[in-house]
C-alpha cells in the first residue's frame, strides 16, 4: 500500500519533529539528507537505542549501499516495531521523489509513538507483579539464608525503581516534543498574522 501525500500541516509538523533529534549531519535538503537511510537509523536509536546498532548503517552514494542500509532496517529494526517498508517506497526514497522521505518519517513517528507506550504498558505490567511472589519462588527454587533474600528483594525494588524512572523520562521527552510543536505552530501563525498585517 503507498503511503498517503501529506498536507502542509503534517509537513510542518514533521520537520519540527526531525529538527528536535540530534543528528550527526546537518540537514540541507532532506530529501537527500535521508536517501542512504543513516539518519532514520540515528532517529530510531535516538528513542529506542536498545533496537539498534548503529554501526550497523553507514553513510552511502552507491544505490547498493543505500538498499543494504534500508533492506537492514526494515528486517533488522522496524519488523521489531510491527511494521515493514515497501520497495517501492524504498526506491522513492533512494530517489529522491518529492515527499517521499516525508511519508516515511511519518508512518516511522506514528509507530514509534505505538511501540513506546506498548514498552510503558509492558513496564507497568512487571512492575504490577507482587514482590512477594518473586520472594517465595527464591525461597522454594533457592533455599538461600533470609539476609540474601532480603538483599534480593532491595536489588528488585532498586530495579523496579529504576524502571520507572526510565518511563518517566520518555514521557518528559515526548511532553517537551509537543510543547515544542507547539511553540514552532504558534510561532509560525504569529508570522502568518504580521504578514497579512494583524497584529
Amino acid at each position: 500500500m503507498d503511503l498517503p501525500q501529506l498536507s502542509e500541516d503534517e509537513l510542518s509538523e514533521i520537520y519540527n519533529w526531525v529538527d528536535i533529534v540530534p543528528l550527526s549531519r546537518a540537514k540541507k535538503h532532506i530529501g537527500r539528507d535521508f536517501a542512504d537511510g543513516v539518519l532514520i537509523a540515528e532517529i530510531i536509536q535516538h528513542y529506542v537505542p536498545t533496537i539498534i546498532d548503529i554501526h550497523n548503517y553507514s553513510m552511502a552514494h552507491s544505490v547498493q549501499q543505500k538498499q543494504y542500509n534500508w533492506n537492514t532496517l526494515n528486517t533488522k529494526v522496524f519488523r521489531k516495531m510491527g511494521f515493514q517498508i515497501t520497495q517501492k517506497d524504498i526506491d522513492a526514497v533512494i530517489q529522491v521523489i518529492p515527499q517521499a522521505i516525508e511519508r516515511i518519517l511519518k508512518m516511522i513517528q506514528f509507530k514509534l509513538d505505538l511501540f513506546l507506550d506498548q514498552q510503558e504498558q509492558n513496564q507497568d505490567q512487571k512492575q504490577e507483579k507482587p514482590i512477594e511472589l518473586k520472594k517465595n519462588q527464591n525461597q522454594v527454587n533457592n533455599q538461600k539464608p533470609i539476609v540474601n533474600n532480603k538483599q534480593n528483594d532491595k536489588d528488585q525494588v532498586i530495579q523496579d525503581q529504576k524502571e520507572t524512572i526510565d518511563i518517566l523520562e520518555l514521557k518528559i521527552q515526548k511532553l517537551e516534543q509537543l510543547v515544542k510543536l507547539k511553540d514552532s505552530k504558534m510561532q509560525q501563525l504569529t508570522q502568518k498574522l504580521q504578514q497579512a498585517g494583524i497584529k
